[in-house]
């Protein structure tokens, strides 16, 4: 068989090579991506990997990340009474792992606490439906990604060993799913052109493997002891370090899939399983990652540099990454360039946050620095004192042995025995043991001093009250107050996380999707899997400039007034007056806008289910309620007019006979004026 060097001798060097210094400005001229600068490219890979290392294992963070793992486990070793085999007591008192647990919960629920745990502000040149739809894009890539599990891995690391890493990345391959068919054909009752009727047959499955193409982004939470950065980074933020180093052991048929990739030059699959049959290509042993063989051994996996099966195809090889903001570098072996070109991101793909910063550093504190000292001296108090114990309850002897004078120096044990010169034979020694009180007031100021450091309240956080002396539960000012001190400090480490990983991440995820997603996949994702019925153009999405900002702490709570006040909302803008000043202006109220953000501040997902399009049928149905208000209205303004013609006549008629009675009251009235006149005549 051949080593990598006999398989690809192009961009393959010995390792003496890689370590020689630039020593000629000509060789960082031009473009350090073109092939004929690899060799300065492994160069530069390999020398900055070696100063990192260095710098990580003289500043004791090797060290410091194994005491805190230690101390995360809380298992004390074990050892014997002196001269006996008898153990002494070595409980462990889990601090740190309590103060983790109880912080980690609180910080996951803060930061998921609406879903989508996000929103987005378009700019005036972005369409709003536009902004929700790619809202909608991005929850979707966020689940596909895990992110909710990665994330609580890197905050747990973050708690523990003051700082948590994330890799952003992006995937493109094949996959089959299975899906199922009816094969049984349908029936029709009657002529299938006269109106017949189509029956539903009986269930005849058949499976169907359809290939789907997968294109989507990544989060990987990266353990520290595989990142190296910059030693000369002087702040939390890891992208802004000059580079940053991924050591990963990647298979044979894990680097196959890399093929595809535009940049890769991989070797054949056939020649990547050659290098793991002899002379074997072992991977170099990654000096921040030692096994431990220990008391803690139980709970550590096989190295990863370690062949971990036997089958050629999934042992390991080293691949390292290495990223700047104008170029990447990929290393196999420590020898062979497989990748050398501009960074198409334009950005490192790295995210992380710290527990507890410390000015001029990258790496922060955390709970196992801050309260480590805390659980060793419970775990030192709890066991001193139930030795103490041990010693009483299976005490010591003494007896008379003469005159002798003890040569060496005496060890206390359980039942031990010490000759002396006393003349009372075999006596109990008599000891005084350590009082209960002072162990418990011990063990509790230590409880305190921890909570304070952490904020693990105990009310707030781990679910327990304070101890009786305490006075603070008394009022409801002192339970508001001890709540919110430990939830502001909680808070802080929630806003920074949000600016500092969660946000990037999302600009990082929209970015790539316009860089690496067809319009195709797009349509694909809203319509086929979250159902989204999107009518505008899918480049929209793509070119979409929005803010987007995290729905945690002070600004779920804006949310939640926002549902609160959204009736009184309606209500103000769907008033006569205000339609009628909007109409004077020549504009009015956007009803269906109105809905979509309903349904935003609700959470409900289903709006495309809710407000659908009508249908045929549902048209003509309007069609016909149309015509039908029209006749209506038409028989209705007849009536009425016919009333009132009715009115009018009857009117008429009600002045004629006004007339004519007023005309006869009026002939009678003469007459009677002028009834003497008559009758005189008429004599």
């Amino acid at each position: 068989m051949a080593l990598l060097e006999d398989l690809v001798p192009r961009n393959t060097f010995q390792n003496g090579e890689a370590f020689q210094l630039i020593t000629e400005p000509s060789e960082l001229q031009l473009d350090l991506t073109k092939p004929d600068k690899d060799l300065t490219a492994l160069k530069i890979v390999l020398q900055d990997r070696a100063q990192a290392e260095t710098w990580l294992q003289t500043q004791g963070w090797l060290l410091q990340w194994q005491m805190e793992e230690r101390l995360y486990l809380f298992k004390v070793p074990v050892r014997m009474w002196d001269g006996t085999n008898i153990p002494r007591s070595h409980l462990g008192m889990p601090l740190v792992y309590e103060h983790v647990e109880s912080v980690l919960p609180q910080l996951m629920q803060g930061l998921f606490a609406d879903d989508p745990p996000f929103m987005s502000k378009p700019k005036p040149n972005t369409p709003m439906d536009a902004a929700r739809a790619n809202d909608q894009l991005l929850t979707y890539e966020m689940k596909q990604a895990d992110v909710r599990e990665q994330y609580r891995l890197g905050l747990k690391s973050a708690l523990l060993h003051g700082a948590g890493i994330w890799k952003i990345g992006w995937e493109t391959y094949e996959t089959t799913r299975r899906t199922y068919i009816n094969e049984a054909p349908y029936q029709w009752h009657g002529l299938r052109d006269g109106g017949g009727v189509r029956i539903k047959p009986k269930t005849k499955k058949k499976a169907v493997d359809v290939k789907i193409k997968v294109n989507r982004p990544t989060l990987e939470w990266v353990n520290n002891k595989y990142v190296l950065v910059d030693p000369g980074l002087t702040g939390p933020d890891i992208r802004k370090g000059k580079f940053v180093i991924h050591i990963n052991y990647m298979t044979p048929l894990d680097l196959d899939k890399l093929r595809g990739y535009e940049g890769y030059d991989i070797p054949s699959l056939e020649d990547l399983i050659k290098l793991k049959f002899p002379p074997e290509e072992v991977p170099r042993q990654n000096p921040l990652e030692q096994p431990k063989l220990d008391l803690f051994q139980e709970f550590q996996p096989q190295p990863r540099h370690w062949n971990s099966t036997h089958d050629k195809r999934n042992q390991p090889l080293e691949v390292m990454e290495y990223w700047t903001n104008d170029r990447v570098y990929t290393v196999l072996q420590s020898k062979t360039i497989i990748r050398n070109e501009p960074n198409p991101l334009g950005f490192i793909p790295f995210l992380s946050v710290t527990q507890a910063d410390v000015l001029g550093s990258f790496w922060g504190i955390g709970f196992g620095m801050l309260i480590g000292n805390e659980q060793r001296m419970q775990q030192g108090v709890i066991n001193t004192f139930l030795d103490d114990l041990s010693l009483n309850l299976n005490g010591m002897f003494q007896r008379v042995r003469g005159s002798n004078v003890q040569t060496q120096q005496l060890r206390m044990r359980p039942g031990g025995i010490i000759d002396s010169d006393t003349p009372e034979g075999v006596t109990v020694m008599k000891r005084n043991p350590i009082p209960i009180a002072e162990t418990q007031a011990v063990l509790s100021a230590s409880d305190s001093r921890a909570a304070r450091r952490t904020a693990a309240n105990e009310s707030a956080v781990q679910g327990s009250m304070p101890s009786d002396k305490s006075s603070i539960t008394r009022t409801a000012t002192g339970v508001n107050s001890l709540a919110s001190g430990t939830g502001t400090r909680l808070q802080s480490i929630i806003e920074q996380f949000s600016y500092q990983v969660f946000v990037p991440m999302l600009d990082a995820f929209h970015k790539m999707n316009g860089l690496f997603m067809e319009a195709d996949d797009i349509d694909r994702i809203l319509t086929q899997e979250l159902g989204i019925a999107y009518q505008g153009d899918t480049l929209d999405l793509i070119n979409a400039q929005v803010d987007f900002e995290m729905l945690a702490g002070s600004r779920l709570q804006a949310k939640t007034a926002m549902k609160q006040n959204l009736p009184l909302f309606y209500q103000f803008l769907l008033t006569q007056p205000v339609i009628d000043s909007l109409a004077q202006e020549g504009k009015k109220v956007n009803v269906s806008e109105l809905v979509k953000m309903s349904f935003d501040v609700s959470g409900w997902p289903n709006m495309s289910s809710v407000i659908v399009n009508k249908t045929p049928q549902d048209i003509a149905a309007d069609q016909q309620k149309a015509q039908a208000a029209q006749q209506q209205q038409q028989a209705q303004m007849t009536h009425e007019a016919q009333m009132e013609q009715v009115k009018t006549e009857n009117k008429g008629q009600l002045l004629d006979r006004a007339s004519i009675d007023k005309a006869g009251e009026l002939f009678f009235k003469h007459i009677f004026e002028h009834d003497d006149q008559i009758a005189t005549g008429d004599q």
